[in-house]
């Protein structure tokens, strides 16, 4: 205990002088301490101007006022500001120490001691080499300013240990800066590997459950025909198609999976390819072949799109198509495509059912997350998204996705070419809806 407490009093002299330093160095917009500290130095220097001394109280008070003042502004102003109090003081220590008075020394040591806290390093330490060239140069007898050996080295000792001063309270308050740093990195990493922890699991019970039981669908599809004697073609086909749908949705399930695995959600097998706005024709292909009739049109200039924009189009249809076969069985579904400049319009729009709206087709978009996910596709594309019945009973499901169109350089008329190529796409697959229709 008698160890602590000396030591506890032999380090109070430091913690006045960080104190004062905070102070010194407090926000400029609200800098009431360098305000109360100047205002209180200033006086001071004010009052005990010309008692003693060469100077005159007239220049006395005035080179205290100047030697003190400024420390109002040295948080708003610090390299101005430091510069006035030195230069000031520094003519008391080479012209008149005697007439230097007690709050003049005091401004002196606290803008030595703020120098490394509010200037940068190379001002910094030329402020406190100008001041000790001041202060050897007080002990010449310039103008009768006759300085004792014993003071002049006190005085440059003095210089050092408010500079250690400072310099104790900039490391101090850098060491706090980095500490923050620190423990904002080791948060931000720990809710990473928390969100990572969660992505995995999410990853493992969809790889556990989904994918085993999509892949018993492929492999009892697959192998349907050969167990089952006397099927039909029909039926055979029917049996492929499921696979084939099977296979596809794992395909798609193992993207989904390496983009939960991965930490920074933007993993996934590199070469895994995504729908794009061409598979349309093979996804409605599918589609009728299981009984609902689907045809596609296509309006404006056929274009490249990004491949964000050409997901999120196939998915409205891939999701409304789905619907449509689940919930208005036999209706006839209209897919269209309109390419603009600056965005494409997605719509599907089914027929009313022959045997009128089911009751679970009424309120399809209160069930299920299928529209849900749409509409939060379309948000991130910045979309407008809307899904409800028609006025003569069917359903429609209809989207604009931005997609504005590039620049076109100078000479891209035969590059436009191939794009224009794939615009029969487009007629040949309504086409193949027509006349599954």
């Amino acid at each position: 205990m008698t160890s602590a407490g000396s030591q506890s009093r032999a380090s109070w002299p430091g913690i006045a002088v960080e104190r004062a330093l905070a102070l010194v160095a407090a926000d400029y917009r609200r800098p009431i301490g360098p305000i109360v500290i100047a205002a209180v130095l200033a006086a001071a220097a004010v009052a005990g101007a010309g008692k003693t001394g060469p100077l005159g109280p007239v220049l006395a008070a005035s080179l205290g006022v100047l030697g003190t003042a400024p420390i109002a502004v040295i948080r708003r102003f610090p390299g101005p500001a430091i510069a006035a109090v030195l230069a000031a003081n520094a003519a008391f220590i080479v012209a008149g120490r005697l007439s230097w008075s007690v709050a003049g020394v005091a401004g002196w040591l606290v803008a030595l001691a703020a120098c490394p806290v509010v200037l940068a390093r190379r001002p910094a330490v030329l402020a406190m080499a100008l001041t000790e060239c001041a202060v050897l140069l007080g002990a010449t007898d310039l103008g009768r300013n006759l300085t004792p050996w014993d003071a002049t080295a006190a005085e440059a000792l003095a210089v050092v240990a408010a500079w250690g001063a400072g310099e104790m309270a900039r490391a101090r308050r850098q060491s706090v800066i980095e500490q923050a740093a620190s423990a904002e990195r080791v948060r931000y990493l720990s809710e990473r590997d928390a969100v990572a922890r969660e992505r995995a699991g999410i990853a493992r019970e969809l790889h556990d459950v989904v994918a085993h039981h999509v892949s018993m669908i492929a492999v009892r599809a697959a192998t349907a025909p050969y167990s089952v004697r006397g099927l039909s073609e029909p039926g055979r086909a029917a049996f492929a198609e499921v696979a084939d749908e099977a296979r596809s949705a794992l395909t798609e399930l193992r993207v989904v999976l390496g983009v939960l695995r991965s930490p920074d959600g933007n993993g996934g097998p590199e070469g895994a390819p995504q729908p794009r706005i061409t598979d349309l024709g093979d996804l409605l292909s599918r589609v009728s072949g299981a009984g609902t009739k689907a045809a596609l049109s296509v309006s404006g200039e056929v274009r490249q799109l990004p491949a964000s924009v050409e997901l999120c189009c196939y998915r409205i249809v891939q999701e409304a198509l789905t619907n449509a076969g689940r919930h208005a069985q036999g209706s006839r579904v209209r897919v269209e495509l309109g390419y603009t400049a600056e965005a494409l319009s997605v719509g599907v729009v089914n027929d009313a059912p022959a045997g009128g709206c089911p009751d679970g087709r009424r309120s399809v978009a209160g069930q299920g997350f299928g529209l849900t996910g749409l509409r939060e596709r379309v948000g991130m594309l910045r979309g407008d998204f809307h899904a409800g019945t028609d006025g003569s009973g069917g359903f429609a499901v209809r989207a604009v996705l931005p997609a504005p169109s590039p620049p076109a350089p100078a000479g891209a008329a035969g590059a436009a070419e191939p794009t224009g190529a794939a615009e029969p796409t487009g007629p040949s697959r309504d086409q193949a809806g027509a006349e599954c229709a």
